[in-house]
């Protein structure tokens, strides 16, 4: 006796959240599907191999927060329709992109019982003029996983889920440290001969 009403409540319930969405989209008000918010335009992914699976989970978050992979600094230049390189793009040099497994323990007849399953990379950024805007960071991660002769292809079945979910958790890391990245921080600090050149001039100029 008691359901039609509530069946009638989460109908009711169900069309007025559909009526505030479609409200607020109606009104240019868009839900985000997580990511990070960066300051930089368009990135360049250099120094990865052709067939990096954590490149290609990155460029993909990246395109998810808003910005542009390309794969060239004039690309870059023409997603701006500037004339030169815009301070808005920035340089990820990947210089280390392991992914491997190691043997941790073995029985006393030489049998392998855990092995570490291992991910890491290891990256710089540089801004568009390539001056250095994040030094050489490595994130890395391990886990150790227990292995059996018998059960060898469940074994890499497993080995192969956790390397992918510690490159999930590897990409995320990264994104949060390009997230810390500021739009001041994208121009390049002048040096300090080129502020003593300024000042030089400047007083030159001076009646």
């Amino acid at each position: 006796m008691q359901r039609r009403p509530l069946l009638q409540r989460t109908l009711v319930a169900g069309l007025s959240a559909g009526l505030l969405l479609g409200t607020l989209s109606g009104c240019g008000f868009q839900l985000r599907r997580g990511g990070q918010t960066m300051a930089f335009q368009t990135i360049q992914l250099t120094g990865f191999a052709g067939n990096s699976p954590l490149a290609n989970e990155l460029a993909r978050a990246l395109e998810a927060s808003g910005v542009r992979v390309v794969d060239s600094t004039l690309a870059a230049t023409q997603a701006a329709s500037a004339a030169t390189v815009p301070s808005s793009h920035v340089v990820f040099d990947a210089q280390a992109d392991n992914r491997d497994m190691v043997v941790v323990t073995k029985t006393a007849y030489g049998q392998v019982r855990v092995m570490s399953v291992r991910t890491s990379v290891r990256f710089r950024v540089k801004r568009a003029d390539g001056s250095i805007l994040m030094p050489s960071t490595e994130v890395g991660l391990a886990r150790d996983l227990s292995y059996n002769e018998k059960d060898a292809l469940s074994k890499q079945d497993e080995s192969a889920a956790l390397q992918k979910a510690m490159q999930t958790d590897i990409v995320g890391q990264v994104l949060r440290r390009l997230a810390t990245i500021r739009q001041v921080d994208l121009v390049a600090p002048a040096t300090p001969a080129s502020a003593a050149s300024s000042v030089s001039a400047s007083s030159l100029a001076r009646p």
